[in-house]
């Protein structure tokens, strides 16, 4: 499936907004990446789930919800290939879980 994710863009580099993988932000074209599996709370209400890249399933979904960060960084749409997508039950937006993502391109 192809999804759409928010990234920062620093340079000619695309890191993720928060988690990371592996204890590193950074995120890389060209080959998988698959997301570190764990039990995680989210920070607005304390809902636990089981993590994942967070993913949206159009450019327009990403788009809209690119609006809700207020921040002076460069953020960026990435078109993603996903493996293993989940809802993210507790989001009020069409948010989803994937547990690989292989980065195609910068679509803002």
């Amino acid at each position: 499936m192809v999804a759409y994710r928010i990234c920062e863009k620093k340079g000619d580099e695309y890191f993720t907004l928060f988690h990371g993988v592996g204890g590193s932000r950074k995120l890389e074209f060209g080959r998988w990446i698959i997301a570190d599996r764990k039990m995680v709370i989210d920070g607005s209400d304390g809902t636990e789930y089981l993590s994942g890249f967070n993913v949206l399933p159009t450019w327009k979904d990403c788009n809209e919800y690119l609006r809700n960060f207020r921040s002076g960084k460069d953020l960026r749409i990435v078109g993603v290939a996903t493996g293993n997508v989940r809802p993210k039950l507790h989001s009020r937006a069409p948010v989803l879980l994937a547990d690989e993502i292989f980065l195609l391109e910068d679509v803002t």
